[in-house]
């Protein structure tokens, strides 16, 4: 099972996590807040600094991975739409890899508005009655 180090004091990091963690492959993450997971970072030599600046993801096989090396095993396989996804793309995985370090810098600045909201969110779903047992 993957484990996704996240910032769950970022409104960013924790939306995203939401929404990944609603996906038919969720069974396969875990969603691990970096406060109060200090020892464990630290047992890969990663500061909570360094924790708090980029997504790290500790995979199955016990490969920690940061930066946009997370984020791209965060969204593998991932069922729905998102715009990390054009990240793996020729030529916009070398430009993600760039501008990755200036959103992590500005992302406390995002507007919530701006984010995207998963289906369920605080135990109130936003998908009518009708289209929930579609799924």
């Amino acid at each position: 099972m993957h484990k996704i180090f996240y910032d769950a004091e970022c409104p960013i990091c924790v939306r995203e996590i939401e929404l990944i963690m609603q996906d038919s492959r969720a069974g396969f993450m875990e969603a691990v807040p970096i406060q109060g997971s200090e020892a464990v970072l630290a047992q890969y030599g990663i500061t909570t600094e360094a924790a708090l600046t980029y997504l790290h993801v500790l995979t199955d096989d016990g490969v920690m991975l940061q930066k946009m090396a997370a984020v791209r095993k965060m969204y593998e396989g991932y069922q729905g739409f998102a715009l990390v996804k054009l990240a793996n793309l020729p030529l916009l995985d070398k430009l993600a890899d760039r501008l990755y370090p200036w959103f992590t810098r500005h992302r406390y600045q995002f507007p919530k508005w701006l984010l995207p909201r998963p289906e369920c969110e605080g135990g109130v779903c936003r998908i009518p009655p009708k289209e929930r047992t579609r799924k």
